[in-house]
């Protein structure tokens, strides 16, 4: 296999031991490492074990990770420290850091005496990779487990070797004492020795969440790193600049491939002039199959030459791919939807509406908005002896491994995806296509090649968040409460993308490639706990003209359908309050209040608890909205907006300044208050809400794909602007709520972070700028000319 340069050192350490006849559990024997490793057998010295049947059987060299063992999981050393190996990714929120700490409790070593290891597909279990906040809320789980039964294994061991109870012994930071003689004591390391052990874990339904050994996790008040913030390992490396990230790994003989994108969607190649290219220096290949066209060079700046260069024969479709931005909203409410969501009834609705002593209407439209992260989508895949391992940041490595496996029609065991650190992150980036576009080329070309779109593409080709339309009407008695609600969500997302699909990548679109029936694409409906009578909760999709080979794919992005839905689902509750004359924090604790049953994760009780603790925090003014506008160019006001998100319960509150004169809306303050159960490390939960209110923040003030009938035109940080440290609020106050009736169980469930706080943020904002100005914007983003023109509207 080609040597490899420039990967992070741990994983170096292990990566560089392994060739393409060597199991992960035969390097670990034949490294000195200490295996901890449970099969049924009786403890034996690893010199004499054999070797797992996976590991032994004809096949190719990176069969999977078998997560029924611990030795999976953990690996002792000889000098007391441990190294976890776990399925996930880290999108930079620190959960590695967070891993260590959960499972260094469990185990009762010190924190700092252990190291992660993360998706990598040969190395670690497979357990997804990143995606729906996950990490902590359920994979979180079996890693504190498995660390558990580890302990529980070393006390039964030390047990034997003292010849005392268990109960006799006491363990702390990984050693082991007899409490009556305290000079007798043992170390994890001079346990294991040479030895392995034998014990199985299980699972049912041998799903991977549910894997456990015999031990029991400890209570919470046990627990002594979880809720403590140490150092995050990830951060010095990278202010210092020595991490090494995805787009940084230089194989010997590598070779650089730029792909030439259709000018316009649906477009079909017709001829490619590839003399128009030999000039440049280092040409290796122009590849082209069906309407996919790459060019490859031994040198990234030819490579991009040859790009621009290439002389390609295009044929335009003969109709419109799609309406133009401008256009969108109306098609979609003129559209058949192509797939509708069985209505959520509750009461009768239409009855209430009939009745009601004032019925509120609005329609709320969100557009499409991309991931445009900040370095283009990148990889580089090693074709060598037969094998092919592609270097990615891709937060679903696993499912890159199969995908690629599929599209090449490879053995999955000759496979692998070695993940690491880079900025595309939060759903289905383009990494997905860089990673099967450097594979393919790789396969063809027989040498590692490296894979980068450019800023252009990755603006103007990476997958969508789907935009929508909604219709929201509501009805309040002759006593102001609001007893009912009428939504109906609207969606453009049909094809919607999944994770390395082989059959729906961009390189297997522009080949041919493709799935008989398109994925039908999903809406979605408000995530409230509020006490309304009559519900009608209606949620479709419709599709674009056309549907392959465009750069309007849609896939998750960042908490998939959350923002947009709760934006109107948001908006709409604050005008219901403002036709009530109801202040607007009040009105929702009174729909709260109204409710008398909880489930089981009591989202009803936490709801209440984040909306008071953050208009605590705020200092909110009790009264209506809007305020009287003053009569100065500044405009000030504040909007409150909240939700959950599976069982992360929060509330987010906005003030704002909006100046009348350009329109231009700056969010001065931010308020969380947010619930997500235990916490594990509250400094990087405090970073990660901020960064998705941020990162919410910019898609409610600028970001929006724009585009005519053919083509993305909005392209670059000039047609696709984003938030910069400029528009950063003055101040933001985060507030980590424990809202749980009994707040001190010893069982706290953690729940997932990562994405929760993009939710609310926007409504937030929208609601702040109505209270300042008293204009309601039901367009998304509140760009600065459609703010002004919102307010000369309405005289302001």
């Amino acid at each position: 296999m080609t040597a490899f340069t420039n990967i992070p050192k741990q994983v170096e350490e292990v990566l560089e031991k392994w060739n393409v006849t060597t199991s992960r559990r035969s390097f670990l024997k034949s490294s000195g490492l200490l295996v901890v490793s449970f099969t049924a057998a009786p403890l034996i010295p690893t010199a004499s074990a054999q070797v797992p049947a996976t590991a032994q059987a004809a096949g190719g060299p990176y069969p999977d990770p078998d997560f029924h063992q611990l030795d999976s999981w953990i690996v002792i050393h000889e000098d007391n420290t441990a190294t976890f190996y776990v399925g996930k990714t880290d999108l930079g929120q620190g959960t590695g850091t967070s891993f260590r700490q959960m499972m260094s409790d469990e185990l009762d070593i010190p924190f700092d005496k252990t190291t992660c290891i993360m998706g990598t597909t040969n190395l670690t279990v497979d357990q997804g990779g990143s995606g729906g906040s996950d990490a902590i809320q359920v994979d979180g789980w079996p890693m504190r487990r498995v660390a558990a039964e580890a302990r529980r294994v070393l006390l039964d061991m030390a047990s034997k070797r003292f010849g005392v109870p268990v109960d006799d012994l006491v363990v702390n930071d990984g050693v082991i004492t007899v409490k009556a003689d305290p000079t007798k004591k043992v170390t994890y390391g001079e346990l294991i020795g040479s030895k392995k052990f034998n014990v199985t874990l299980t699972a049912a339904n041998n799903n991977i969440d549910n894997t456990t050994g015999v031990a029991k996790v400890k209570p919470v008040q046990q627990l002594k790193m979880v809720g403590k913030s140490p150092q995050r390992y990830d951060i010095p490396p990278k202010v210092d600049g020595s991490l090494t990230w995805a787009v940084d790994v230089k194989l010997p003989g590598m070779v650089h491939a730029r792909n030439v994108k259709p000018p316009v969607a649906g477009a079909k190649l017709v001829s490619i002039d590839e003399s128009s290219v030999r000039n440049i220096p280092g040409l290796v290949k122009v590849v082209s199959k069906g309407n996919y066209v790459a060019v490859v060079c031994e040198r990234e700046e030819h490579a991009i030459q040859a790009a621009r260069q290439l002389k390609v024969n295009w044929e335009k479709p003969s109709t419109a791919a799609f309406p133009t931005s401008d256009d969108l909203f109306k098609f979609m409410r003129n559209a058949t939807p192509t797939s509708k969501r069985q209505p959520n009834v509750v009461g009768n609705p239409d009855a209430a509406l009939a009745n009601a002593a004032k019925v509120v209407e609005a329609e709320y439209e969100m557009p499409f908005q991309g991931h445009t992260a900040i370095s283009p989508a990148h990889a580089l895949a090693d074709p060598s002896n037969g094998q092919m391992t592609i270097y990615s940041n891709d937060m679903k490595s696993y499912g890159l491994r199969n995908g690629v496996a599929q599209f090449l029609e490879m053995p999955r065991d000759r496979v692998r995806v070695v993940w690491m650190d880079g900025p595309q992150a939060y759903g289905r980036t383009a990494a997905d296509d860089a990673g099967f576009e450097a594979a393919f080329l790789a396969k063809e070309i027989g040498r590692p090649v490296r894979v980068q779109w450019m800023r252009k593409e990755e603006t103007a080709w990476d997958t969508k968040g789907p935009a929508f339309t909604f219709k929201v009407r509501g009805a309040l008695d002759a006593q102001g409460n609001l007893v009912a609600l009428d939504f109906n969500a609207r969606a453009a997302d049909y094809n919607h993308l999944g994770y390395n699909e082989a059959d729906t990548v961009l390189i297997a679109q522009l080949m041919g490639r493709r799935r008989s029936m398109p994925a039908p694409g999903n809406a979605d409906i408000p995530s409230d706990m509020y006490a309304i009578p009559n519900r009608r909760m209606i949620a479709e999709v419709v599709s674009l003209p056309m549907i392959w080979e465009t750069p309007l794919r849609t896939g998750n992005l960042r908490d998939p359908n959350g923002p947009q839905v709760t934006f109107a689902a948001e908006s709409f509750i604050d005008e219901m309050a403002a036709a009530a004359e109801a202040d607007p924090v009040q009105f929702r604790l009174k729909l709260l209040s109204a409710g008398t049953t909880d489930d089981s994760g009591f989202r009803r009780s936490r709801s209440l608890a984040v909306v008071k603790t953050a208009a605590e925090t705020f200092g909110w003014d009790t009264r209506p909205s809007p305020k009287r506008p003053g009569n100065g160019n500044i405009l000030t006001g504040r909007g409150v907006a909240y939700t959950y998100r599976g069982q992360t319960v929060l509330t987010v509150i906005a003030e704002v300044e909006v100046n009348r004169k350009t329109g231009h809306v700056w969010v001065k303050r931010l308020v969380c208050a947010h619930d997500c159960g235990l916490v594990i490390n509250p400094e990087a939960l405090r970073r990660s809400i901020e960064g998705g209110m941020l990162h919410s923040l910019s898609r409610a003030l600028y970001e929006e794909v724009k585009f005519d009938s053919e083509k993305v035109t909005s392209e670059d940080w000039i047609t696709h602007p984003t938030l910069t440290h400029l528009d950063a609020p003055a101040k933001i106050d985060l507030l980590l709520v424990n809202g749980d009736p009994n707040p001190n169980r010893p069982d706290l469930p953690h729940y997932g972070a990562g994405e929760a706080s993009l939710k609310p943020t926007i409504a937030a904002v929208a609601n702040a700028i109505y209270d300042a100005t008293g204009v309601r914007l039901r367009r998304v983003p509140f760009r600065d000319a459609r703010v002004l023109e919102a307010l000369k509207a309405a005289g302001v």
